[in-house]
């Protein structure tokens, strides 16, 4: 145990295998350890729950589920730093494909079978599904974004268009109605009327001398 290159630790689907030194490329990481059953056996346990078996072939399968097996810790991931191999003693190892930085987590890949069965039902967790996760949510939120952004030039453009119509068909109307205003007033404008002046006839004045006259034959 004193040349052990990982620890258990917290990870983001529970526990996990840590590299706590640099772990080379071909290096042997860690053996999955458990008792041997026959795949009839592992049947029966894998529809009770147990997610630790691992079938070396059509016969055998290694129950891994005790926790004395450290190696039942590394989690799977669609692009690992790690493999699994069964060697001809019929043993389960786990190996480095790359090399493995201290703290990071010692990952392999589960195998498609065991991938569809248990873990896309649920979603995979690993650094790389993930990735492709929050991608995606980019890429949808930006076409939300770019249908938004069509939405409202439409409608700002359908506005400026009945806009536009509103005050045409304004202008018209005004239009139409300064036409029939005229057209009344030029037909009953009123004419002026001549002023018939009528002549003024002029008072002969009475000289006083025959005035005086008058009064003396009264």
């Amino acid at each position: 145990m004193t040349g052990r290159l990982y620890r258990v630790g917290r990870s983001k689907t529970g526990l996990g295998l840590f590299a706590t030194d640099i772990i080379a490329k071909g290096t042997l990481i860690a053996v999955y350890r458990g008792r041997y059953l026959r795949n009839e056996q592992a049947d029966k346990l894998a529809d009770r729950g147990n997610k630790y078996l691992y079938e070396i072939n059509n016969r055998w399968t290694i129950d891994g589920s005790n926790r004395r097996n450290l190696a039942r810790y590394a989690n799977h991931s669609c692009r690992p730093n790690a493999e699994s191999d069964v060697t001809r003693q019929k043993k389960v190892i786990i190996r480095a494909i790359k090399k493995i930085r201290p703290g990071d987590e010692i990952t392999y890949d589960y195998g498609e079978d065991y991938f569809d069965l248990i873990i896309k039902p649920l979603g995979c967790k690993c650094d790389k599904c993930q990735e492709k996760r929050s991608e995606q949510r980019r890429l949808a939120r930006k076409k939300r974004l770019a249908k938004k952004a069509r939405v409202e030039a439409a409608q700002a453009r359908a506005a400026q268009a009945d806009m536009a119509q509103a005050t045409k068909a304004r202008s018209k109307a005004l239009a139409s109605k300064a036409r029939k205003t005229g057209s009344k007033t030029g037909s009953k404008q009123p004419t002026a009327k001549q002023i018939v002046s009528k002549p003024v006839v002029a008072k002969r004045a009475v000289p006083m001398q025959d005035a005086l006259e008058q009064r003396k034959a009264a």
